[in-house]
């Protein structure tokens, strides 16, 4: 067992913190409280904050390599020449890729993931999640429509069977869960999106996929059936409370009662949507209506971002800009989002909670960074003028993957020579 005294614990309802203490046996909290006495082995954290999981809800790891030279394109160009460098790396490069993307969300406290990544390499992907030792949620991001040269056709049979393999190949299996992950309306038939959802269903996995990205894709949806991407899938049958859906952007309001009435989850991206210019989530409204909300960091080579504290200042932010209500989308309701919100959409029932009996996935955080100071204020001085950088220790299951700043399994300066390495090819490819 481990005993960590002198933690400084959150209430996000009141934003407040108070001095206490946790027991962790095994992989589960067993006991919070001011005074806990148990033959454990000791920690002190020495009044550190501490953090629930963070939950990213919609990422593609392999994009930690072509973070950079894809700045400042629109997402039909940048999607082109992403996937032109993606479909070339080799099994090693989407491992490196991959590992470096979760290294990078634990240390700023994510563990656990929601990621659509793709079919080639698919075992080095996992051994990637497994090595990294962090919560992996994944799907193929299956697509039979080409929406442009580079996308890979692959036929309703064929996406059916990948996701038949990671069921019976990796789910359940440690840290990792397998979900199916149709790439949108706009790259599915109605077949394909109807199909994977029959199949999620089935097994009670997550289907996870794009909502309204891009109005030109939005608008050709709405040309095609004579309805928006969310009414879409609404009239396909494919949204519930197991559907995970990134971005959701360009909705109408009809949509949005739609949405709230599934139980279904938008998966906000506000780096992505601003650095593309893909537009602005209607999160203010999505949550009045009763909708489900968290976020994700999306892909680095449009999101160029890892860090989950800073993807919610921003998402806040934004919000409040657009809608003149400097009110909506306040800190409570971003950390609940980062934690329980997010372990919710990826069917984690004992996740993103610091209670008895919950998963031990937690994260210290420093107070004394100069950014945080006024310690009665740290939760939101945190989210708004702090970033994940002031994390120092990160524990998955009970047991600590990086401690006082310093991940434990891996030399970090190996992985990022070795990235380095694949990054001159990367280059090369994109000239």
């Amino acid at each position: 067992m481990l005993l960590i005294k002198n933690l400084r614990l959150p209430n996000f309802d009141t934003l407040t913190t108070s001095m206490g203490q946790m027991l962790i046996d095994g992989d589960r909290i067993v006991k919070i409280g001011s005074s806990i006495e148990a033959q454990a082995e000791v920690l002190d954290a020495d009044g550190k904050l501490i953090l629930p999981a963070m939950v990213d809800t919609h990422t593609h790891m392999v994009q930690s390599l072509t973070k950079g030279p894809l700045d400042d394109l629109n997402i039909t160009d940048w999607l082109k020449k992403m996937l032109l460098v993606q479909w070339q790396l080799t099994e090693q490069e989407w491992y490196y890729g991959v590992l470096l993307g979760c290294l990078q969300s634990l240390r700023f406290g994510v563990t656990a993931i929601n990621e659509m990544t793709y079919w080639n390499q698919i075992d080095a992907v996992a051994q990637a999640y497994k090595d990294a030792g962090i919560r992996a949620t994944f799907g193929i991001g299956a697509t039979d429509i080409a929406e442009n040269e580079q996308v890979k056709v692959t036929p309703l049979e064929e996406n059916l069977r990948q996701a038949e393999y990671l069921y019976n190949t990796y789910n359940g299996k440690g840290l990792l869960r397998t979900s199916v992950a149709p790439q949108g309306r706009p790259a599915c038939t109605p077949e394909l999106m109807k199909a994977l959802h029959e199949f999620s269903s089935e097994r009670g996995l997550i289907y996870h996929t794009h909502l309204a990205e891009g109005i030109s894709e939005t608008r050709k949806i709405r040309e095609r059936t004579g309805r928006g991407e969310a009414e879409e899938l609404n009239h396909l049958g494919v949204l519930d409370q197991r559907t995970v859906l990134a971005h959701s952007i360009w909705l109408e309001n009809d949509e949005i009662g739609l949405i709230a009435q599934s139980g279904a989850t938008v998966a906000h991206c506000p780096s992505t949507n601003m650095k593309l210019s893909d537009g602005v989530c209607r999160v203010s409204e999505l949550l009045q209506s009763g909708a489900r909300v968290a976020f994700g960091c999306d892909g680095e080579a449009s999101s160029a971002n890892r860090d989950l504290i800073r993807e919610a200042r921003l998402g806040s932010y934004l919000q409040k800009v657009t809608t003149l209500d400097p009110t909506v989308l306040p800190a409570s309701q971003c950390f609940k989002m980062l934690t329980v919100g997010g372990a919710e959409a990826l069917g984690y029932k004992d996740l993103g909670k610091l209670e008895e009996g919950c998963l031990a996935d937690f994260s210290l955080v420093r107070t004394d960074d100069i950014s945080t100071t006024n310690q009665a204020r740290i939760l939101t001085n945190l989210l708004y003028a702090g970033s994940g950088y002031q994390v120092d220790s990160v524990f998955v299951g009970g047991k600590s993957v990086m401690f006082e700043g310093e991940l434990l399994h891996h030399d970090i300066n190996k992985v990022m020579d070795k990235c380095e390495s694949i990054l001159d090819r990367v280059e090369y490819l994109l000239r």
